[in-house]
This record gives C-alpha cells, structure tokens and sequence, in this order.
C-alpha cells in the first residue's frame, strides 16, 4: 500500500488532469450536497451510450479523487454508470483504507447524486 504521502502526491496530480469545469455551472443546481468540500457535477446525457461527466471542487485531494472517478465514467452509458460500484472502485484504486470517513462520505454522496442524476436526466 502507497504511504499517505504518496497518495496526496497522486491526487494532487490527478487533479491537474480534470478539464476544464463549466464557470457557468458553478452553481447551486450543480452543487452536491453532503460534501465538507465543494463539489460541483455536470452532465451532458444527450448521448445515453457515452454520457459526459465534469467535477470540480475546491479542494485540491478532492479534485483529484474526482478526476479518477471521472476517468472511470466520463464516456460511459447510462447503465454502466447506474451501476457503479464505489466499494469496488476504492478497492481497485487502494483507497479503502486510505481516506478520513468523512472524505470517504463525501465521495459517497457524490456517486449517489452521479447515479441519480444520470438516471433523471436519462427520463
């Protein structure tokens, strides 16, 4: 397992590779609620078999989780993503055992508002 230190390495890398966040979509119909950091989500459904997924958030170590969850998903169908598994994604990712329980909270409520998102706008 990566120590702390190169983990935050990491993320923070990670972080720079997001792209650009729509500045018109910093708002609040695009916050997700249950995060101690801003987190702001956009989605482009129009295209069900490769949906289009934007983070972004204040925190640097957030942004960088985000950008992996968003290199996991950015492209994905609908069904995929209505599926996905966080558990399995810290898992493969080795963060687990690796983020603070509240971290690990936000990020939870972020696949959830993702999930349900996707699954509106599907309809």
């Amino acid at each position: 397992m990566a120590s702390w230190e190169q983990l935050f390495r990491h993320l923070v890398q990670q972080a720079k590779s997001l792209p650009e966040y729509p500045a018109e979509c910093r708002d609040d119909d695009h916050l997700v609620g249950g995060c101690e950091a801003k987190v702001w989500l956009w989605l482009d459904t129009s295209d069900v078999e490769a949906v289009v997924i934007r983070f972004d958030s204040e925190s640097r170590i957030v942004r960088g989780l985000l950008a992996l969850l968003q290199q996991r998903l950015d492209g994905c169908p609908v069904a995929e993503i209505a599926a996905f598994d966080i558990d399995a994604f810290y898992r493969a990712e080795g963060l687990d055992n690796a983020l603070s329980p509240s971290r690990s909270n936000g990020l939870y409520q972020v696949a959830k508002t993702l999930k349900l998102r996707v699954v509106q706008h599907r309809t």
